[in-house]
């Protein structure tokens, strides 16, 4: 079962159904307190009505998020149509029908929780801190108030942990788990052969009127991408700040402003006991030596006896001082959490095995000297200038790209921007350059840029990095010439018609096999029966497949054949059917596909769950507003 699953876990296709299950979470943000609310409402949950405005919001967010899964392979006709924005507005639905479940299970999210969300997320920060008046600007930037923001965070919050809580219900017990380790594990054993499409190529005759007919049925197989090119123009905080003039004067006055930003890192001296090891026998020692540290032994005496570092156990564990991102991530983090002199921390685990940590000193940070520091202040000072002028030009960027929005050259002059330009690139856009990113391709096919001829609104790629598009040349969608397409056409037809040959001999020889006839007179390229897993790599996984969907023969062999994706024909029979041994598998691979099927039955409650509460809701959709 989770063979299968992950065999299939691949492609658009599955990428696609997993965006659509994932919509009620996935979005962040609704947009139910975005402003300009449209008056045409797609559907009602409940007397809340969900509007026109909020269903592209979330509809052109999905498209974004598939874009960038899909990257070359995204078709934008794949997330057109009435179909696709039913499945969206379901999600919208459901988003709000767990909203409603959660105030009526009286869950709450106090301040406190919504506050240090805010205060931690990095895009809310200057310098590693909270910035108020960012946090402000930045929200303003994407139509949002620090209130309705807050408000919209607190309802995402709360289904999240309404879903969460429904999630973890989901329980796996160990008879499951062995059924599903049984089945994943199971042996099947085999014999196969194959008809080659070779043998039958000669036997195939094309003409030029079955190839016309073919290309003229098919044209749209054979069309040429439409194309665009744009030119553009950016706004980068990176580049702003190599343009900055530095002032040593200016820098020394930003030194003595920002002084508590050029201190250098706190050392911390320790002691350790290890034990080398990552069994629960190591484990089992270091728990000893911590038990008698609580008893009131000494802890550099224990390091001299028992510690099995032998550079630092004749000091009694000393390690000397040290700052940050010198030590093992795990010891760093232990010895940093430590809060006063002498406190001792639980066992901790490293590639070396288990330590126990004492710390024996701190030394406080200190500033450091200008000259010790200088580069660095130079970068804080160019990026700080920057900022102030990223901020100043992106203003003046969006008003003169639309006062003038037949051209870029004015923006360009008054910036002090160069236009330029980039190679031709399809809806699928570009591995790199800006037509890689997805809002860029959006707008260089977007009605105002393709069709007007107009500059694009402000295209934000990142916090600190804008560009404004406009049209350079298009080249539609067009049909290939019959004459250049025709030699592949010819071979597609020959494939086709020899594969069927095979196919046709295929069958007639399954069906002999199933009278009682000898697969080794029948088949010269027969293989005797072996037993094979579900991943094993001595057979085609293509037959592998076929093999497992097979039923389990019970007093005679079973019999099955198909066509291979390079036109082959294969003949499999099955002969017996061993489950795994659930003893065998190892501990590791065990609790994964524990996890594995923890997660499936935790999103089949959750989805057990929204179908209950649809039941129960008063729900109206109006279809005419979706096509």
């Amino acid at each position: 079962m989770l063979h299968y699953i992950r065999d299939r876990a691949q492609g658009w296709i599955a990428w696609f159904i997993v965006g659509l299950i994932s919509i009620p979470f996935a979005l962040w943000g609704v947009n139910s307190y975005m402003t300009g609310a449209s008056d045409v409402v797609v559907a009602e949950v409940n007397g809340h009505e969900i509007n026109q405005t909020e269903l592209q919001q979330s509809l052109q967010q999905y498209r974004d998020q598939m874009r960038n899964v899909l990257g070359e392979q995204f078709d934008p006709a794949m997330f057109e149509g009435a179909a696709v924005k039913r499945n969206i507005l379901d999600g919208l639905i459901e988003q709000r029908l767990l909203h409603e479940a959660s105030q009526k299970l009286g869950q709450t999210v106090n301040d406190a929780s919504v506050s240090e969300m805010i205060r931690s997320n990095p895009a809310f920060q200057r310098d590693g801190q909270f910035d108020p008046d960012y946090y402000a600007m930045m929200l303003a930037r994407v139509g949002y108030s620090p209130a309705s923001f807050e408000a919209q965070l607190r309802n995402d919050l709360l289904t999240q942990e309404l879903t969460r809580n429904i999630q973890r219900s989901a329980i796996v017990t160990p008879v499951q788990l062995d059924r599903v380790l049984e089945l994943e594990k199971q042996q099947r054993e085999i014999a196969y052969g194959v008809v080659p499409l070779q043998n039958y190529v000669d036997k195939v005759s094309i003409d030029d009127e079955a190839v016309r007919a073919y290309y003229d049925n098919n044209k749209t197989a054979y069309t040429a991408p439409e194309q665009v090119r744009v030119n553009y123009v950016e706004l980068n905080i990176d580049s702003i700040a190599d343009t900055i003039t530095v002032d040593e004067e200016a820098l020394q006055q930003f030194y003595v402003d920002n002084e508590s930003q050029f201190v250098g890192p706190e050392q911390r001296r320790v002691s350790h006991i290890l034990i080398e090891g990552d069994d629960e026998q190591a484990l089992a020692e270091i728990e000893k030596i911590a038990e008698r540290l609580q008893q009131g032994e000494d802890f550099g005496t224990l390091a001299k006896a028992e510690s099995q570092d032998t550079g630092s156990a004749a000091q009694g564990g000393d390690l000397g001082y040290f700052g940050p991102d010198v030590m093992e991530p795990a010891f760093e983090e232990a010895a940093f959490a430590l809060e006063n002199v002498g406190d001792i921390s639980e066992p901790v685990q490293t590639e070396f095995g288990y330590h126990l940590i004492k710390l024996t000193g701190v030394e406080s940070p200190e500033v450091q000297d200008f000259s010790d520091v200088r580069t660095e202040v130079e970068q804080r000072y160019r990026s700080q200038q920057a900022e102030a002028q990223f901020y100043d030009k992106a203003e003046q960027l969006a008003n003169l790209s639309f006062e003038n929005p037949d051209s870029l050259d004015v923006a360009a002059e008054e910036l002090g921007l160069e236009i330029q330009t980039t190679p031709l690139f399809t809806r699928g856009g570009t591995e790199s350059g800006i037509s890689s990113e997805a809002k860029v391709v959006e707008a260089a096919f977007s009605e105002d840029v393709l069709q007007n001829e107009l500059n694009s609104a402000v295209i934000e790629l990142s916090d600190t990095h804008l560009v404004v598009i406009h049209k350079n040349k298009h080249i539609p969608e067009s049909v290939l010439p019959f004459e250049s397409v025709k030699p592949a056409i010819e071979q597609q037809l020959l494939f086709d018609e020899a594969s069927q040959f095979a196919r046709e001999k295929g069958e007639a020889i399954v069906a002999e096999l199933k009278t009682g006839a000898e697969a080794q007179t029948l088949l010269e390229s027969w293989q005797p029966a072996a037993f094979y897993g579900r991943d094993s790599e001595a057979v085609s996984q293509q037959i592998l497949q076929r093999a497992f969907e097979m039923q389990k023969p019970e007093s005679q062999a079973q019999y099955t054949g198909f066509t291979a994706d390079n036109g082959n024909y294969v003949v499999i029979k099955l002969t017996d059917v061993q489950n795994g041994q659930t003893a065998d598998v190892e501990a590791e691979e065990r609790q994964s596909i524990q996890e594995q099927l923890q997660q499936m039955m935790s999103n089949a409650e959750l989805q057990a769950f929204i179908a209950s509460l649809r039941a129960d809701a008063d729900i109206e959709i109006r279809d005419k507003s979706l096509r």
